[in-house]
């Protein structure tokens, strides 16, 4: 078994999905392609590819998901399903399932319905399956123990989805906001997506400025969008403890 001996920090200034973290964990490391195989052994028809990308000067890299066909409506048990399907390590399998439990409970408190009656609009597509799993997976390969993330930003505006047109931060993201640091921006267009709030909520250990340890490698992550105002990306470094 490989020990978890490495702590990652996360520089989330220019924002953070779900997709930008796995871009910045396939940039420090961890093989795409492994876990591709593991998707194509579930009989899910998915292709991962890292693609070069740039923002203000600035390169990175971005996370790009092929998957033919329209996606169904999901439910929490249809992800928990596909969760068990991928047969990830203990370790992954059982954050993943965490995280998706995580998540329901949240969209169901905003929509005040139960668990079980939650339909994953936006957050149901193979791609946040992807996302989820694939970071819990990359943080093992990587042989992360401690995730450090630094402030996050605040924004505003409003998002058009399935329940029409919402407040940012989305009613789902402030509510994975609680307990954790932000601070103001300006910016009126999300910048913290769902799936990207809720990966903070799961693998960030504490919240500092900072990390302590040898810097080992860094990667930079770029989502679709292009984001005039915030052009950083998310900043990811891995760094090996002091002995």
């Amino acid at each position: 078994m490989k020990s978890h001996d490495k702590t990652l920090f996360l520089d989330p200034r220019g924002g953070i999905a779900g997709d930008m973290l796995l871009a910045a964990l396939a940039g420090l490391g961890a093989d795409l392609a492994r876990f591709q195989a593991l998707l194509r052994a579930a009989g899910l028809d998915v292709a991962l590819s890292l693609e070069q990308r740039s923002r203000a000067g600035i390169a990175g890299v971005g996370l790009r998901i092929d998957a033919p066909g329209a996606q169904p409506l999901r439910h929490l048990a249809d992800l928990l399903a596909l969760t068990d399907a991928l047969s990830l390590p203990p370790r992954a399998a059982g954050r993943s399932r965490a995280a998706f439990r995580r998540l329901a409970e949240v969209e169901a408190a905003v929509h005040g319905v139960g668990i079980e009656e939650v339909h994953f609009h936006e957050v149901g597509a193979v791609d946040t399956l992807v996302d989820v799993a694939g970071a819990f997976w990359a943080l093992d390969e990587l042989r992360v123990g401690e995730v450090v993330c630094a402030s996050l930003p605040w924004f505003s505006g409003t998002v058009a989805c399935a329940h029409g047109l919402l407040p940012l931060p989305a009613p789902a993201v402030l509510r994975l906001l609680e307990g954790k640091p932000v601070y103001a921006t300006g910016i009126e267009e999300e910048i913290v997506t769902p799936t990207g709030a809720l990966l903070v909520d799961q693998v960030a250990t504490r919240f500092a400025p900072g990390p302590d340890g040898i810097v080992l490698a860094q990667a930079t992550a770029f989502g679709g969008r292009v984001i005039e105002a915030a052009p950083w990306g998310l900043r990811a470094v891995l760094l090996e403890n002091y002995l």
